[in-house]
């Protein structure tokens, strides 16, 4: 039988224009790990979240993997999957097109499932 693991990330993270990146998660154990982005809301002209995964060996260091997913425009539940990861995993992104003045493009729900 397989272990099921889940855990919030990051639970109303409001995300103005700019990079940004979540905090990491030590799931070494486990050999598949899924975020689940649940966007609450979305406010700007042209708003647009471009999200990635990186891993890490020792939690401090960083290396983009791969694929790049679409870029997220609209409110809903999306799902990303990370396979081939060595212990620590974390989000990564930028905001695009939200509105002016350091304000939310979105506000967003991130959790990871893993499974081992």
């Amino acid at each position: 039988m397989k272990t099921c693991h889940i855990a919030a990330m990051e639970v109303f993270s409001q995300l103005p224009n700019g990079s940004f990146a979540l905090e990491p998660y030590e799931a070494g154990w486990a050999s598949e790990a899924m975020a689940l982005v649940y966007v609450r809301e979305v406010h700007g002209p042209a708003p647009a979240l471009q999200l990635r995964f990186q891993i890490s060996a020792d939690g401090c260091r960083w290396i983009d993997t791969e694929p790049e997913w679409p870029p997220i425009a609209g409110a809903g539940g999306f799902k990303l999957a990370l396979h081939g990861f060595g212990n620590w995993i974390r989000l990564a992104g930028a905001v695009t097109g939200g509105p002016d003045g350091g304000l939310p493009a979105f506000v967003a729900d991130f959790y990871w499932s893993l499974k081992g």
